[in-house]
């Protein structure tokens, strides 16, 4: 008799993986015949009919200062010393408006997109290539249009006065974050200071405003998260064969405090004007966060009595240089209601500001390029009630669809990350490394390595005890042992597995001679039909002898089984 035979499947690669969550997620890397074809008419070059009823700004020194691999420049800074102490921050700001015009073939793609989708080596832009590295982007050493926002700032952070126009400007210089921190640091040598000797004064001055801007909002109650970001590096084949740590450099924190100056700036006037915007909120964490924090932090000695801006500076403040700092800002930030759109200005509770937007990213995130628009129609005098009633119930959809597909695009960015770091494990199963307790669940603990990767210590692997998670504060206590695991704790682990097409990665616990922690004298309940109590431990031992360990299989819920 004919055998049956079983229909085989194939595993998923990264590969087909990162195109299955973009396809899910409605992300498109490449754009339709009609937006390509509309992005072609566009001109690569400003003419003179563009200039009329603009500012020529193309003698002021601005530059940009962006990462290493970056091709769109969505902003420029300028800063010119003031005789009375005050200096005129200059925030110029690619008029993508110009270009992108509202119901366009090409603005109906970028509303569909809502934004720039970033991930490892690649990117699917909000605009096409033409307009997002072309005459978008603010290029050194050609005439680019903007929308400028000048603010005079006095010794306290506070603008004294402000003007925003329609302008051209010609950037002098496209800098690097890590050019510009050697420059700041004095470790550029002298062949560097040399070469930007012109911009070094600027960068300087713009160092002492980013101090007194940052001391403003600290006053104020801003929260200022220490967190970190991870750069995958591929190589040709798009292989991720490096993973590294960024943290903000000062060059990143003083591009970060013009661009919050700008953007709060043109929020207080839209908001004073009554015109139509698209607010960027963020509104107070809600009772049952607050309390699940409270809980949480209660056995670690910290105190959390409400919600005001001065008790989480406080906790981020006493943590910090401890060993629970990372775990601390992990938990407030988590604590964190999500920001999105919106047509009301309802203030931002991380920044502690009752006015903000988002308008300086206008290549990249849609309701940038709807403020954009509503300043211009405000500078050109196309103010009519039909206009700004037109403007405003466009500015209302454009909060809805924008803050879907920030969300969209995060979760992609988020699962597509984990894809790339569990194919980049790969290459290291077997070896030992020290993680960082970052999540704890019923069914094991999630553990980040020093180089952001982040596993699953499965609670099967857990030794000599059966464990019970406490939900409340979030750990897993041996019932017979009295064993803790929680947040932030370190334990010395083995990569067990690694799977690029599931985005898994599994570790193994071990002891201080970097053996496999055994688990024959596992003190378990009796579970039926699962065989004998020390069968994952001979997996393990058995598979890590032959280099092939497989880890336990997960059902879809995530759990263990």
């Amino acid at each position: 008799m004919e055998r049956k035979r079983e229909k085989l499947h194939a595993l998923p690669t990264r590969e087909s993986a990162t195109k299955a969550i973009l396809e899910e997620k409605h992300i498109y890397t490449e754009f339709p015949a009609e937006a390509e074809a509309a992005a072609a008419q566009v001109p690569m070059e400003v003419s003179d009919a563009d200039l009329r009823g603009r500012d020529d700004l193309r003698a002021l020194y601005t530059f940009t200062i962006d990462g290493d691999t970056s091709k769109d420049f969505d902003d420029a800074v300028s800063l010119t010393e003031n005789g009375d102490g005050t200096v005129t921050l200059g925030v110029h700001i690619a008029d993508v408006g110009h270009y992108v015009k509202q119901g366009s073939a090409l603005d109906r793609e970028a509303f569909d997109r809502g934004t720039s989708v970033y991930f490892a080596d690649r990117v699917a832009p909000m605009l096409p290539t033409a307009l997002s590295n072309g005459i978008c982007s603010l290029n050194p050493g050609v005439d680019r249009l903007t929308l400028t926002c000048f603010m005079t700032v006095d010794s306290a952070g506070d603008v004294k006065s402000y003007h925003i126009s329609r302008s051209v400007i010609r950037s002098h210089e496209r800098m690097t974050y890590k050019v510009c921190n050697l420059l700041l640091a004095g470790e550029g040598g002298a062949e560097l200071e040399a070469r930007y000797q012109a911009l070094l004064p600027t960068l300087k001055g713009l160092a002492a405003l980013d101090r007194k801007l940052q001391a403003k909002r600290h006053r104020r109650g801003a929260l200022d998260l220490e967190t970190s970001e991870r750069c995958i590096l591929c190589d040709r084949e798009g292989k991720p064969v490096e993973v590294l740590q960024k943290g903000a450099g000062q060059s990143e924190g003083i591009i970060e405090s013009m661009m919050l100056l700008a953007n709060e700036t043109v929020a207080k006037h839209l908001a004073d004007r009554g015109l139509p915007a698209v607010y960027r909120i963020h509104e107070a964490p809600s009772a049952e966060k607050v309390n699940a924090l409270r809980q949480m932090l209660a056995p670690l000695g910290y105190e959390v009595r409400n919600a005001s801006h001065g008790v989480f500076q406080s906790l981020l403040k006493k943590s910090k240089g401890t060993e629970q700092e990372a775990l601390m800002n992990m938990l407030v930030l988590r604590t964190m209601m999500k920001a999105s759109y919106s047509p009301e200005n309802l203030g931002h509770f991380g920044l502690a500001a009752d006015y903000y937007c988002h308008f300086t990213s206008p290549i990249r995130r849609y309701p940038d390029l709807m403020v954009n628009r509503v300043l211009t129609a405000e500078l050109t005098g196309k103010t009519s009630e039909t206009a700004l009633r037109k403007l405003s119930n466009f500015c209302k959809t454009a909060a809805i669809q924008s803050s879907e597909r920030e969300v969209a695009a995060m979760t992609a960015e988020r699962d597509i990350e984990k894809l790339y770091l569990a194919e980049y494990m790969e290459d290291h199963v077997g070896e030992a490394f020290l993680g960082t307790v970052s999540g704890v669940t019923s069914f094991g603990l999630f553990l980040t390595l020093p180089n952001g990767v982040d596993g699953l210590l499965p609670v099967r692997a857990l030794p000599d005890d059966f464990y019970i998670y406490n939900e409340t504060h979030m750990t897993l206590v041996g019932e017979h042992t009295g064993r803790q695991y929680s947040f932030g704790m370190t334990l010395p682990v083995l990569c067990a597995a690694a799977n690029g097409g599931l985005g898994q990665v599994d570790f193994v616990l071990l002891d201080e001679e970097g053996r496999i922690v055994p688990l024959r004298e596992r003190r378990s309940r009796p579970q039926e039909g699962r065989g004998s109590k020390n069968g994952f431990q001979k997996v393990i031992e058995r598979n890590h002898r032959k280099g092939r360990y497989r880890p336990p299989k997960r059902s879809r819920k995530g759990k263990i089984r």
